[in-house]
C-alpha cells in the first residue's frame, strides 16, 4: 500500500513538473513579450475547433488583475481576456446583470478583445445550479447566453 501511494505521489507530481515547463514555439513566445514587455507569462495548452491547438499566457496585468492572452500555433493573436470589475461595464451591461443575475451569482467578468479588435464582455455566472458565459455587446446589450459542461 505505501508503494502505491508513493507511487501516485510521483506521477502527481510529475504531471504538475510538466505543466509548468510548457514552452510554447519560439515565434508565440516572441508574440506574446513584443505585444507585452516584461510581463512573465504561466503558458497553457487550449484545443480549439478541428484540433487546432492554441497557446494560452496568462499574466497579472496588475497584482489584482489576471489577464489571458491567446494565440495560435503560428504565433497570431487571437484573443485578449482582461478581469474586470462589474462597474467598468456601461449602465446598460450593470443594468442587465444585477436584474437577471446576483452579484453573488457572477465569479468573474472578463473584457474580451478578439483579433479582429471586437470588444465584448463575458459575465460568468451561477444560476439555477448550472454555470453559464454570458455574453454583453461593448455597449452592455445582452448577445447569448451559453451553458457551461464542465467536464
Amino acid at each position: 500500500m505505501k508503494n502505491v501511494l508513493i507511487f501516485a505521489a510521483f506521477l502527481y507530481s510529475n504531471f504538475f513538473i510538466a505543466q509548468s515547463l510548457l514552452v510554447p514555439p519560439e515565434n508565440v513566445v516572441m508574440a506574446f513579450e513584443k505585444q507585452y514587455p516584461n510581463k512573465k507569462p504561466i503558458w497553457t495548452l487550449e484545443l480549439g475547433k478541428n484540433d487546432e491547438i492554441k497557446f494560452v499566457a496568462e499574466f497579472k496585468a496588475t497584482p489584482q488583475i489576471k489577464e489571458f492572452v491567446i494565440y495560435d500555433s503560428n504565433g497570431v493573436f487571437k484573443v485578449d481576456k482582461k478581469q474586470i470589475s462589474i462597474s467598468k461595464l456601461s449602465l446598460k451591461g450593470q443594468t442587465y446583470l444585477k436584474k437577471n443575475y446576483t452579484l453573488k451569482a457572477i465569479s468573474q467578468i472578463l473584457a474580451v478583445v478578439d483579433d479582429q479588435n471586437q470588444a465584448t464582455f463575458i459575465a460568468e455566472v451561477k444560476k439555477d445550479k448550472k454555470m453559464y458565459n454570458v455574453v454583453l455587446n461593448k455597449d452592455g446589450e445582452f448577445i447569448k447566453r451559453i451553458e457551461i459542461h464542465l467536464i
